[in-house]
């Protein structure tokens, strides 16, 4: 709790060389060229320290230093789109994004050959910076559906250190959970966003065989789809699944800056067996997915640094003998880089925490989370927050 007051401190000192009329927080909207909402967008400050993402119906707010300021929005398979905000409040105008070009590789074999090895460039970069530290603050958001109604609602602000890897520890600040009673609970699935390795170390044990790992070649098989042109770079599109059909690894694609090797977006279709299981003799449980899609930034000329990830499970099963089915997502995104907060030690963080053991320590301050310049709900979630609040599940827990 009183963490993400100093974070909040720190910000506003950080910003105070700005007449505090000229700060303001600038709401706004993302659509493609059908008018179709953009969600989980990049909307930025142009120097990319400070930022946001739009939520599933493509709506953003972000907090200004100082107005007026441009806005960047990038999305991966659209072109860099800016509007100029002026003033506090709504931008008079919808952002649009336009498709980005494509072109098609034209020979399969030397286009799988070239993939492979593009993704071992890839992997060689990532294993290079492997110790590079990035610091930030980020907002975490975790729904829970269970047979068509919401039953869970976790909303975290967090201090984090992140690597080209993984995220070493995510320290929590404000938060609020609520649910209500069902079949399954999910108090660990933040596991999937900040432990869930992008690489693979030489050497190193993993539950499953990762694409961006040493002899990733051998169990895996790459396939160049297309060359996606925008954003001033390329951007190759590598699918990925097993070599060999009924080998329990994962399956997806990769966006690669071909002229550097830089990752800017790992879409994973993860093996299931043993992520999900359950002690209760009456659950027998059926078809389960896990989809993550984690985005990178680009930083400085040639590298890349995480900006958000999206984890979506659907788990189908049967409670006595009656089918049910839940779904669980979250987004995470960073909204500010910088340097380490000052006294903040940043532990290694324990992959089996507990998402709801660590947030009832915390007391709900929903004054805080009115208004909040971060998040922006869509119009179901915030039904879901006011449903949740009306019944005062937030803080009783």
């Amino acid at each position: 709790m009183h963490c993400f007051y100093r974070l909040l401190g720190d910000l506003l000192v950080l910003l105070s060389g700005c007449p505090a009329v000229a700060q303001g927080v600038v709401t706004g909207r993302v659509v493609d060229e059908k008018g179709q909402p953009v969600p989980y967008a990049s909307v930025a400050l142009a120097d990319g320290r400070t930022g946001t993402a739009t939520n599933e119906v493509g709506e953003f707010s972000l907090r200004v230093p100082a107005l007026p300021q441009q806005l960047v929005v990038l999305s991966i398979g659209y072109g860099r789109a800016g509007a100029l905000a002026t003033q506090a409040g709504a931008l008079p105008v919808v952002i649009v994004l336009k498709a980005s070009a494509v072109e098609l590789p034209e020979v399969t074999v030397r286009a799988n050959a070239e993939a492979e090895e593009l993704v071992a460039r890839c992997y060689a970069k990532l294993l290079r910076h492997q110790a590079d530290a990035q610091y930030g603050r980020g907002f975490y958001r975790q729904k829970t559906r269970e047979n068509g109604h919401y039953r869970e609602l976790f909303d975290a602000f967090y201090d984090v250190k992140l690597t080209p890897r993984d995220m070493p520890s995510w320290v929590l600040g404000e938060a609020r959970y609520a649910f209500v009673p069902g079949i399954l609970s999910m108090k660990n699935f933040s596991i999937y966003t900040r432990a869930l390795p992008v690489f693979q170390l030489p050497g190193g044990t993993s539950r499953t065989a990762q694409p961006l790992g040493a002899n990733a070649a051998e169990r895996f098989r790459f396939v160049l789809r297309q060359t996606l042109r925008d954003q001033g770079r390329e951007l190759a599109v590598v699918d990925f699944g097993p070599r060999v059909a009924g080998d329990p690894v994962a399956s997806g694609t990769l966006y690669i800056d071909p002229r550097t090797a830089a990752l800017f977006r790992f879409e994973r279709d993860m093996p299931t067996a043993g992520n999900f299981t359950s002690s209760n003799p009456a659950i027998q449980l059926g078809l389960c997915t896990l989809h993550t899609t984690t985005n990178f930034a680009p930083l400085d000329d040639s590298l890349s640094r995480l900006a958000s990830t999206q984890v979506v499970s659907n788990i189908q099963m049967t409670m006595k003998g009656v089918p049910s089915e839940t779904t669980t997502t979250s987004q995470f995104f960073l909204y500010e880089y910088g340097p380490p907060t000052p006294g903040q030690k940043y532990r290694a963080m324990p992959q089996d925490v507990n998402d709801l053991a660590e947030i009832k320590k915390r007391r709900y301050h929903p004054e805080f989370w009115r208004d909040n310049a971060v998040v922006k709900d869509s119009p179901v979630e915030a039904q879901v927050i006011q449903d949740f609040e009306g019944r005062r599940v937030f803080g009783r827990l």
